[in-house]
This record gives structure tokens, sequence and C-alpha cells, in this order.
């Protein structure tokens, strides 16, 4: 059975919501005549990933454009997604104090929030660059002004084929083992990561690393560009009837694409069942024992 996840590598308008939403909307149309069953955006879509800026003003106006559940914004995608019937994963500066968040909601084929997840792992260096009197902004990380989460929860979704329990990551987190095996253990068997940052082979072995050693499906959005784009998938199913396979379920170029990946969730149970014991490890430890 499959689930099929369309990752959409977009351009954003910057801070210009009502731009972003209504480009974001067409592309999840778009994305629903393909056969998708989940949509995900890049990374802080409704501000186009935008960072903080220096000063004051700027700090103000960007702190302004968190939103929450309430906002018009979040309510066009609820009753998109009900229209369609499709589940997106929309990402956006979240209203939180003392400081907004880098949030994904997954919002379900009801029009229901079914998960929703704050980058935990976030790029808050820069504290000494910005006790200096003309600090660099390239050294200062771009989550510097944001709040973390605090868990890692995961969902249960609907496709047309099957249903897929998935979990979110977002951008750094995925450069941590610990984010995707905590997720694992509370069964996820899907992880999805907006993305927003250069991209290269080492993160893409990443990548497929955190799919194998977690026995998931891992699926990552990201922005186009000459450095980044590069939106890709995997399967953890490393092997099918003794045989090695590629786990690499499809990969964007650099310019705007949505691209289409389909997971074959049986294949994955399947292979979670025959290394149970790597989950086993995983949940409770190697059983140590005394030598003879």
């Amino acid at each position: 059975m499959a689930f099929s996840v369309a990752l959409v590598q977009i351009e954003p308008f910057g801070l210009d919501q009502s731009r972003n939403l209504e480009k974001g909307m067409e592309r999840c149309r778009e994305a629903k005549s393909l056969g998708a069953d989940l949509i995900v955006f890049p990374e802080l879509w409704n501000i186009g990933c935008t960072r903080c800026p220096m000063d004051a003003a700027g700090r103000q106006v960007w702190a302004a454009s968190a939103i929450d559940r309430r906002s018009w914004y979040f309510v066009k995608f609820a009753a998109l997604a009900k229209e369609l019937g499709i589940n997106i994963a929309i990402t956006y500066l979240e209203a939180h104090l003392p400081k907004p968040r880098n949030s994904v909601s997954i919002i379900d084929g009801k029009g229901d929030v079914a998960l929703n997840y704050s980058k935990v792992f976030i790029c808050d260096f820069g504290q000494e660059e910005l006790r200096k009197p003309d600090p660099n902004p390239q050294e200062i990380g771009c989550d510097f002004h944001c709040s973390p989460g605090d868990s890692f929860d995961v969902c249960v979704l609907t496709g047309a084929q099957d249903q897929v329990t998935v979990g979110a990551m977002i951008c750094a987190d995925r450069e941590f083992p610990e984010p995707a095996t905590q997720l694992m253990l509370n069964g996820a068997e899907l992880i999805v990561v907006p993305n927003a940052c250069a991209w290269d082979e080492i993160r893409s072995a990443g990548l497929r690393t955190r799919a194998f050693d977690n026995m998931v499906g891992i699926a990552m959005a990201n922005y186009p560009g000459p450095h980044s784009g590069n939106s890709q998938a995997f399967t953890c199913v490393a092997w099918r009837n003794g045989k090695p396979q590629d786990t690499l379920l499809g990969r964007a170029a650099l310019e705007e694409e949505i691209l289409l990946v389909s997971f074959d969730v049986q294949a994955i149970r399947e292979f979670r069942a025959a290394e149970s014991w790597r989950m086993d490890y995983r949940r409770n430890g190697p059983q140590r024992r005394a030598p003879a």
C-alpha cells in the first residue's frame, strides 16, 4: 500500500504572508491533482524563512509576523485541507512567549490539527557576536530569537490507500540523532522534514542514515536555489529478497518543483518486522551478559 508525499520546493515572497498564502494554496491544489496524500512545505513558509533583523524596529515587525491557529493564514489552510480532503504540513513562525517558535502543523483531511511540532534543536548560537559593536548577522543563528519546542509527538494520517504514523523534524533537527530516534520510539513510520538551508551530499547521507537507523521513511522539503533545492525522500528498506536496493525514492533539482514521492508503507512495516532485533536495541539497549 502506498502513501504519497508532495514536497513543495518553491520561492517565497519574504514577509508578505498574503502572497505566500496564495502561492502555497495554488501548489496544494496542484499537488492534490498529482495524487498526493500529504503536502509538505519548506521551513517557516509564512514568512519565507526571513531571518529576524538586527535592529529593534525590524525585530518588532518580524515578531509581529508570528501567527497561531486562529489567524486568517492558518484558518485558510485548514479550510483548504478540508475542501481537498488532503493532509497539509504548513510551516510558520508561531506566536509563543517569551519568544516565537519555529513550527509545523499537520492539518488532516477534515481540517483538524493532527500534529503540532516546534523545532527542538534550534540554531540559537551567536550570543558572543551580538555583544560586538557591529555584529555580523551571518554569525548569528537563524533561530536566535525563537523558543525551542519540547516534544516529539506523532499522529496517524489517512491517505487514499493506507494510514501511516507520522512525525516531524525541522531543518537542524535532522543533524542530530536524537529527534529521529525519539520519533521512531514514539511510533513514527514516516518523518517529514521542512527545511531551509544550503544542501550538500553530507546532509543527504545524514537523511539516508536517519531513515535506515530508525527504520522509517523520511521526506525533506527545501527552498529552491543554486546551493539549496534537492528536496528528497528515503525509505529504510535497504534490501528485498536478500538483494540490496537504493533507498532514495526521489530527489528534486535546484529550481522550483513539486516532487511527488510514494512510500510503500507495507514494505517499511515488513522491514521493521524483519529487523525487530534492531528496534529492540533502540528501545531497551543491548542485553549485557556476564562472561561464562
